[in-house]
This record gives C-alpha cells, structure tokens and sequence, in this order.
C-alpha cells in the first residue's frame, strides 16, 4: 500500500483473528494492532486513544452488544468499519450497517475482498490529506480489437499537444504495442519499474520512461520482459501511479482486457473510464458486462465511465440510440471510421496529429481530449458499501 494503515482487529477467537491478521499484513504496508474480547468486554474501541485508519471486528455470539457499543459513539468517533461473521444472519447485517460497516465478510475470506476493502481506506486517506496526484484516464476495450490502444495514444498525445505533462502507460506487459505508434523501442520499461516499485522517486522514474519528440512520456514494456500482469503486486502499481502523478498532470493508462488486481487498482483509482466499442450486437453485450463489473463489482460510480464508439457508421443497425439505450446515463463519444489513416499511423509510428491534422479522426480525437480536460464537478462517492450490505440482507 501507497498510504501505510493502522488496522485494529477485534475478536474473541485468538486463531481466527491471527488467521485474518496474517491476510491482512500479506497485502503490504499495514500494521495490525490485536485486541481479544473477554468476559464481559464488548467494546471494540475500548481504551483507544488514538482511532485507527480502519477497525476490523470479527463478531461472536455477543455480536449485538459489540455493534451496539460502536451505534451508541458519535460518527466522527468511529474509524471505517468492516465486520466478519456467520453468513445469513440478517438482524446481524443490519446492525453492522447501523454501526457504520463498509462491509461484511463472511469466512473464508479472499485475498481480493480484503484488498479491495483496503484500497478503499486508501483512497479515502489519500483524499483526506489531499495528496497530489494527476488526472488519471484508463481506456479499456470492452471487447477485444476495439481500438482502446489508438484512442489511448492519440489522447494521451493530444493532452500533451494540447500543453499537458502526459504520461501514458501500456499496462499489457505481454503484448503492448503503444511503442509502435510512436517508432520507439523501449530498453528499461514497466517491467523493471514495477520490481523497482517499492524505492521509486521521481528521479529514478526517469529511467524507465522513454519521451517521444512530443514531450510525451511513455512507460511500456521492453521486448525481453517475459512477466505477467498476474503476477504483478497491486501495491506496487499503486506506487508506479503515485509517483508518475508527482511528475504529470496527466496519466493515461491503456488497459489489457483482462480484469485481476492490478487493473483493478488502477481502474478504481482512474478519473473516468473509457470503454472503447464498436456498433455489433457482441460488442454491445461486452460493454455492459464490463459496465456491470466495473460499477457492481468494483464499486466505480458511473459517473466516471465515458463509451467511446470506435469506427462510428451512421447507418449501422446498431445505432447511437441502442447503444445509449443499453448504456443508460454513460456519455457517447463517436470517432469516425478512417481505417486508412489509423492503419498508417501505426504503420509508421506517427501519431494522427502529425500524419493527418485535418482527417476526421483527427479532429474527432482532439474533441475528446478537450471534453476530457474540460473541469467538472467531483464525482458524488458511490454508497456502494450500504448498497452491497443491503443487498445481502435480501437472500
């Protein structure tokens, strides 16, 4: 983790907490503090002087006494709550809500209901002490083939004509091809970035970024990396995003369709999400798979998600209407079909500015960009935990 958090976990089982304790510390960057209930104690913050970033309280058969001690405190005296306990119990789960649960989780727990629970504290620490970070933009295609590396890159290029700090990043650390389309071959890239996490600075950050003629800073993967985006740690993502946001006002992220907690991490993280389609039926029913990932799984308000329709034809059957109709609420952007000109960019590594300034796909990408840099008011945070704990309360 980015933020280092104080975690306090609360229960009457000595093994299980230890259990829970270790799945906690393996996610990087936590400090756990333990306190066991006994007798007659039923408080979980008893005797604290200090709140911790997040308090973890693993129920027992004195559960309603436990919740209630935490309803009976003001809410700024309570730090974020997740609770564990047995599956099913209702009366249960809608007192943790009372008490002010984030969450609950019922064993086994996984490793990405935890990280995810902890990306959140995160997040809410980093907003609170107001760290500075760029923009961040993930583009993502919602079915493969779909154009996400050339909207990736002409945006990313764009932003930087345009006289944004840019970074872009090709997260695809198997088959990246954002250097293709800038004629650039990287030498130390993401790969090494990545093992090298844990102590990058600005300066150290230096030698892995290539810079196109541009001012474009382009982070990708060398061709003699042989890793996998599983086997990347989400933490030292969150640190490579972190550091590239000290240096940039911009970070643009081109995102492998393949949804695991590395992507996670920076989808969650990310400004807006375009999800680049095109007009076909399977298209159409990829996009709202990813749409109900993105928004139910992973808890990104959609007021984040942009679609962006690529090779837009008027006449297609697959009209504007049905995609808006099937997206409800999520912005449209229509970039025209000019296989021609986007076949030759990547052909010779040249961005569409410079290769076609005035073909329509230009333009096109230059009204996205701007709408992208246009200010806007913050998000409203999404209520997803109530949301997901009155859910359960329903089965």
């Amino acid at each position: 983790m980015l933020t280092r958090l104080e975690i306090r976990l609360v229960g009457r089982s000595r093994a299980d907490m230890e259990a829970l304790e270790a799945l906690l510390r393996s996610q990087g960057g936590i400090d756990v503090t333990l306190r066991q209930l006994i007798n007659g104690s039923v408080d979980p913050l008893e005797g604290i002087e200090t709140l911790p970033d997040a308090l973890v309280l693993m129920v027992g058969e004195s559960w309603e006494a436990e919740l209630m001690a935490l309803c009976e405190r003001p809410a700024g005296e309570r730090p974020p709550l997740l609770v564990v306990g047995p599956k099913g119990n209702v009366e249960l789960i809608r007192l943790a809500m009372r008490a002010g649960a984030r969450d609950y989780f019922s064993p086994p727990i996984d490793d990405g209901e935890i990280g995810r629970f902890l990306r959140e504290i995160v997040r809410d620490r980093r907003e609170e002490l107001a760290l500075p970070t760029a923009s961040l933009t993930a583009v993502i295609n919602a079915k493969g083939g779909s154009g996400a590396s050339l909207v990736a890159a002409n945006l990313a290029h764009r932003l930087t004509v345009e006289g944004k700090e840019c970074a872009l990043v090709d997260m695809d650390v198997q088959f990246g091809s954002l250097p293709l389309y800038f004629n650039l071959i990287p030498d130390h890239g993401l790969v090494q970035a990545l093992d090298a996490a844990d102590s990058l600075d600005s300066l150290a950050m230096s030698a892995y970024v290539q810079h196109h003629e541009s001012g474009l800073g382009l982070l990708a993967s060398s061709p003699e990396d042989r890793a996998s985006l599983s086997e990347v740690p989400e933490n030292r993502v969150e640190q490579l995003l972190h550091v590239l946001g000290q240096d940039h006002e911009e970070v643009v992220v081109d995102l492998p369709r393949w949804i695991n907690g590395a992507t996670a991490c920076v989808l969650e993280r990310a400004d807006r999400v375009l999800m680049v389609m095109q007009q076909s039926v399977a298209h159409l029913h990829d996009a709202q798979r990813l749409r109900d990932i993105l928004v139910h799984e992973l808890g990104l308000p959609p007021v984040r998600l942009v679609v962006v329709v690529n090779r837009y034809d008027k006449r297609n059957e697959v009209s504007l209407g049905a995609i808006g109709d099937a997206l409800p609420g999520l912005p449209l952007h229509t970039l025209p079909n000019d296989y021609r000109h986007a076949s030759q960019s990547i052909n010779v590594g040249s961005p569409l500015i410079e290769l076609a300034r005035k073909a329509p796909l230009t333009r096109a990408l230059k009204a996205l960009a701007l709408a992208l840099m246009t200010p806007r008011e913050p998000p409203v945070p999404a209520r997803r935990w109530s949301l997901r704990l009155w859910n359960r309360t329903q089965h």
